[in-house]
């Protein structure tokens, strides 16, 4: 067997024993000692300390080193390895270097009440933590899997190692906060999803049990809160979508004329993406309030923006001059694309305007067009700020979006879990229409 599989083998060994590996609590309350061992899988999941974001990289990396190691990339492979072993290490001794982990704090209590011990969480003032002999054994082979892995690191071998790993320099910071701070969430978001939650104590797994209520129980308030926000939802992203594409595709097309100051006129289109949502929506609710604002006393408009059907009117304004400019960017640097030729040759063929946007305009920017609406699409679907700060939950909730639900669940009600749930079913309404739009795309580049 060679050293690279080796290498491998030990990767995935870690893997395993972590799903084997465990933790004991130790704490003593009015002289009665008590200890509890919890499980690594089970205290990944328990959602309440801050260092065991540190295990899903730790994973991730010990199952990328696994890969490069299978494919003989060696020093890719000590890489990663490297990096699980750290991450795992620096999870041991943080975690374990917190005095009163949230984290053990459950099992503790119950094992203090079966010892029938009466206290107040505020007793509990010190609660140790040692790691098992099978967590030590999972670090010793990420650890080996680094050092039997390793490519030369002799002089003439020095440039193979840096053409290798240069690359994973330059990703190391995205890849890293991608890991952490993305796919770590994602991951105990759909976990959440299937427990009943209130942020403060440990997830007890309801199995399907919130998407049943969504979903089947009509008497629910959760279920129809998923209705009116999915269908809210929806009903702006149909109304708004059409104005995020038109709208910056016809400033690109006047400005690619290069009319005087298109340069000024350009910078002030993109400026309002620059700006934060709730500088935008804030601002806009200046411009449109019935008393004072800038519509109704300059415009001399009647109509209650903050009362429905207008609601909708003003929502889709403001995110269309919000989004505007980066779209418009992009639209520009695809017409900038075109062949210059094309449009000569249309023209020669007696083409006038509209005919060569429709034969020589649009199918050069197909694939710019797919793009942007299926991130209009996207970034439409998680609507929040703009119906939350311009109209709330007002009006019988008539504009109440579903992301505008799982924040007032999950935040301000504690209900984590059913909230969850919410997500996870607007994620998969996401994902189905990007699947769509992303086939429709291939078709066409096939095509």
């Amino acid at each position: 067997m060679t050293r690279s599989k080796i290498a491998a083998f030990l990767a995935l060994a870690f893997v395993v024993l972590f799903c084997f590996a465990g933790v004991t609590a130790t704490t003593t309350v009015k002289d009665v000692t008590v200890s509890v061992e919890m499980g690594m899988p089970k205290l990944l999941f328990s959602l309440s300390s801050a260092p065991l974001l540190l295990i899903p990289l730790a994973i991730v990396a010990a199952v990328a080193a696994f890969i490069a190691f299978i494919q003989n990339e060696k020093n890719v492979g000590m890489l990663f390895s490297f990096v699980a072993a750290v991450s795992f290490a620096l999870f041991m001794v943080f975690f374990s270097m917190e005095e009163k982990n949230s984290a053990l704090y459950t099992p503790i209590s119950e094992a203090l009440n079966l010892a029938e011990v009466k206290f107040k969480k505020r007793d509990v003032k010190l609660i140790t933590t040692s790691f098992d002999i099978m967590t030590y054994i999972a670090l010793a082979c990420i650890a080996l899997s680094c050092v039997i892995g390793h490519g030369s690191f002799a002089k003439d071998q020095r440039h193979i190692l840096k053409r290798d790993l240069l690359p994973y320099a330059y990703i190391a910071p995205h890849l890293f906060f991608f890991v952490v701070f993305f796919m770590t969430p994602a991951i105990y978001g759909i976990y959440a999803a299937f427990t009943k939650w209130d942020l403060f104590n440990e997830p007890v797994f309801t199995g399907l049990e919130n998407f049943k209520t969504l979903l089947f129980d009509s008497s629910n308030t959760y279920y129809k809160q998923l209705r009116n926000g999915l269908g809210n939802t929806i009903k702006f992203v149909v109304l708004c979508v059409p104005f995020c594409i038109i709208v910056p595709l016809s400033l690109a097309l006047a400005l690619n004329a290069r009319p005087k100051g298109n340069k000024l006129f350009q910078a002030l289109y993109y400026l309002p993406s620059l700006m934060s949502i709730s500088t935008v929506t804030l601002t806009w609710r200046y411009v449109f309030n019935v008393q004072y604002g800038i519509v109704n006393k300059c415009f001399g408009v009647k109509a209650n923006f903050f009362m429905p059907p207008y609601t909708w009117v003003m929502l889709v304004i403001v995110t269309v001059w919000w989004c505007t400019g980066s779209t418009m960017v992009i639209y520009q640097s695809a017409l900038a694309s075109v062949p210059q030729d094309q449009y000569e040759a249309a023209a020669v063929d007696g083409a006038g305007t509209i005919q060569k946007f429709i034969n020589v305009t649009l199918p050069n920017m197909v694939y710019p067009l797919m793009y942007t609406l299926v991130t209009a699409v996207v970034a439409q679907f998680n609507i929040f700020g703009q119906p939350d700060i311009l109209v709330g939950f007002s009006n019988g909730e008539a504009n109440a979006v579903l992301l505008q639900y799982i924040y007032e669940n999950s935040v301000k009600k504690q209900v984590a879990g059913m909230s969850s749930a919410m997500a996870v079913i607007l994620g998969l309404c996401i994902m189905v229409v990007s699947f769509i739009q992303m086939r429709m795309m291939v078709k066409n580049q096939e095509g």
